[in-house]
């Protein structure tokens, strides 16, 4: 018999007779597990977390539901109880903080004994259809939110945004995220493809036609994303394989689907439960995932274009944008040589006898210097282009004043900064460094090359 594939989902009725006897009892308490655990613990509170943030809640909020979605104050218990450890919900950036891992283990503790309550008051259900039918629904805009914010942060240059420092920092002196990230900001049409590919799985995810498709994408790009971040140490291991796992728990039957067609076997329309009991209710839901679906898409991009243009690629530039070698350095009138102390210690502030090799001036809000150990340190930074100033300061709201100089430049591709830095006079003379010189900025594509450039 030939190969017939119907890709088109049939949606059951309430009034259509369906066997529900054929769910193992093990099959029952494993996803009665799966449903608190995956369903309302992970997926759940991740898609109202971030639906809070699209309605514009203050951060502040939305950190603080974010906690309790964490269950806290279980949480603390578990922490100290069984690993020794101090819960600490501060936001820091990363998403393999103890605080996220101990909610995970908190949530599966309390996810046993829900189950097994449920197993108990349920015993005579043989079968969660239409209960799995919005399991899946849930599951699946988590993944359309979680991909369409990751998705257009790549799409429009701003995850892996284009660093100068970076040109000049040692390869050796970087954590394996920073060369990737490096890497990846040197290629904007790169990091827009891969952004690319996760928004057009989060899009064929909002309908239900189509989101068998954009199912099997997304387990491609989660296990793309969760390979990069478990090689390269990004801390976002945790979340990545919630993404994996959602994203399989959705493809599992369309991959069986398929291997079975690649097989040249006959491969039945799908079969699922409908999330209403009638006609009406099946359109008014399809309605509903087209406007949560929109509504996602259209907020994460407005948030991922204000980025971009804040902290991405087409963010300011510094007005003394550049990379500027310190070729002269005095301190009280009295020259600084260019020596190495690999013995003396490091605070991290700015030292009136400590030389620096470079300055570099990337965003207006910042100012990074190069040590002679080729070390980097940055601080807040303020240029007046008015007055002809720059400040640094301990805090971005230049409060605590570091340094202050004022500038000259008497060529473009030169500067003098003179001014105070540690209560002492520091005179320093720069050129700025002409970019083309880094192969990795200037050396562009080729489709006909003689030989390798490699170097």
């Amino acid at each position: 018999m030939g190969t017939q594939v119907l890709a088109r989902p049939s949606v059951e009725s309430a009034g259509e007779h369906r066997d529900e006897s054929g769910w193992h009892p093990a099959v029952r308490v494993l996803f009665r597990f799966t449903f608190v655990t995956v369903g309302i613990g992970m997926a759940g509170a991740w898609l109202l977390h971030a639906l809070l943030r699209t309605l514009g809640l203050p951060q502040q909020a939305v950190a603080e539901i974010g906690k309790w979605l964490a269950l806290h104050p279980l949480t603390d218990w578990v922490g100290i109880r069984l690993f020794d450890v101090r819960v600490d919900y501060t936001v820091t950036g990363s998403g393999d903080t103890a605080a996220k891992w101990i909610s995970v283990v908190t949530l599966i503790l309390v996810a046993i004994p829900v189950t097994a309550v449920w197993s108990v008051l349920d015993r005579r259900r043989t079968a969660y259809d239409r209960l799995y039918a919005w399991f899946r629904l849930l599951v699946r805009f988590t993944l359309v939110s979680a991909l369409m914010l990751y998705g257009m942060i790549k799409l429009m240059p701003t995850q892996m945004s284009f660093n100068l420092e970076r040109l000049v920092e040692p390869f050796g002196h970087m954590s394996p995220m920073a060369v990737l990230w490096a890497q990846s900001s040197l290629s904007e049409p790169y990091e827009m493809a891969l952004g690319a590919a996760e928004v057009t799985a989060a899009v064929l995810l909002i309908l239900p036609l189509t989101a068998g498709l954009g199912s099997v994408l997304a387990v491609i790009v989660a296990l793309q994303v969760v390979l990069m971040n478990l090689t390269f140490d990004v801390p976002v291991k945790l979340f990545a394989l919630q993404l994996l796992l959602y994203a399989t728990l959705l493809a599992a039957p369309e991959l069986a689907r398929l291997v079975r067609a690649l097989l040249g076997r006959a491969v039945e329309p799908s079969r699922r439960a409908a999330l209403l009991g009638s006609p009406r209710g099946h359109r008014l839901m399809l309605g509903a995932q087209v406007l949560l679906g929109s509504w996602l898409l259209v907020a994460t991009a407005v948030e991922a274009y204000d980025g971009w243009h804040t902290y991405g690629n087409a963010r300011p530039k510094s007005p003394l944008y550049g990379i500027w070698n310190v070729t002269e350095y005095t301190v009280d009138g009295q020259p600084v040589p260019a020596l190495v102390d690999f013995d003396a210690p490091g605070t991290g502030l700015p030292n009136p006898t400590e030389r620096f090799r470079r300055i570099i001036f990337d965003i207006p809000q910042g100012m990074t210097a190069q040590r002679l150990d080729d070390s980097l340190v940055s601080f807040p930074a303020r240029v007046d282009t008015g007055k002809q100033t720059v400040t640094l300061s301990k805090d971005t709201s230049h409060q605590l004043t570091l340094a202050s100089f004022t500038y000259a430049r008497p060529q473009d591709d030169q500067l003098v900064l003179d001014g105070k830095l540690g209560g002492r006079s520091v005179r320093m003379r720069l050129d700025q460094v002409d970019l083309a010189q880094f192969p990795v900025v200037s050396r562009g594509f080729h489709w006909v090359q003689a030989t390798p450039y490699y170097q």
